[in-house]
C-alpha cells in the first residue's frame, strides 16, 4: 500500500500548533517532520523535549493507527512512552520514525528514532498503545464523526 497523504487524515489542533507534517504512512510504519522555529526552543535554544517526545507519540501512534480500508479508521490510545535523549537540535527539519514492533490482543509495541537532517539520532523511545475495541483488526472501524467543540 503506498504511503497516505497527510490531507487524508484529520488534521487536529495540536497537529497545527506544533506545525508538523505526515511524510509516510502506512501498515506498522509512520513517519512525521517538523520545521524547528523558535516557538519549539528552550530557554537553553535547543529544541524543547516535549517537542521530542510529541512528535515520537505521533510517529508511533500513526504506525499503529494505519488503516488501508476506505471509510474505517483504527484508534488507539498511548499508554507508555519511553525517550532516551541523545544529542540536540536548535535549527533544521526533524524526522521521526514510527515502527509497529507488535501487537498481542489489543496491545501495540512501537519503537522509534527522531532524527536531523543528517541522520543523526537525536532521541530513541518506545511506547505501547492500547488499541479501542475493534480497532486492533487491519480492516478498523467505522470512521468517528467529530464532535462540535
Amino acid at each position: 500500500m503506498p504511503d497516505q497523504s497527510h490531507t487524508q487524515r484529520r488534521r487536529s489542533g495540536f497537529r497545527t500548533h506544533l506545525g508538523y507534517r505526515t511524510r509516510a504512512w502506512r501498515e506498522g510504519y509512520g513517519e512525521v517532520e517538523l520545521t524547528v522555529g523558535p516557538q519549539h526552543l528552550n530557554p537553553l535554544g535547543l529544541v524543547h523535549g516535549g517537542v521530542y517526545a510529541s512528535l515520537l507519540d505521533m510517529a508511533m501512534g500513526a504506525a499503529v493507527c494505519f488503516c488501508a480500508t476506505p471509510g474505517n479508521a483504527r484508534y488507539a490510545s498511548t499508554v507508555s512512552l519511553t525517550t532516551t535523549f541523545l544529542a540536540g537540535a536548535s535549527s533544521g527539519t526533524l524526522v521521526a520514525v514510527g515502527r509497529v514492533d507488535g501487537i498481542e490482543g489489543r496491545l501495540a509495541t512501537v519503537s522509534g528514532e527522531v532524527v536531523d537532517a543528517d541522520g543523526n539520532v537525536l532521541v530513541a523511545g518506545q511506547g505501547s498503545f492500547l488499541y479501542f475495541p475493534g480497532s486492533e483488526a487491519l480492516e478498523g472501524v467505522p470512521k468517528r464523526t467529530r464532535r462540535a467543540p
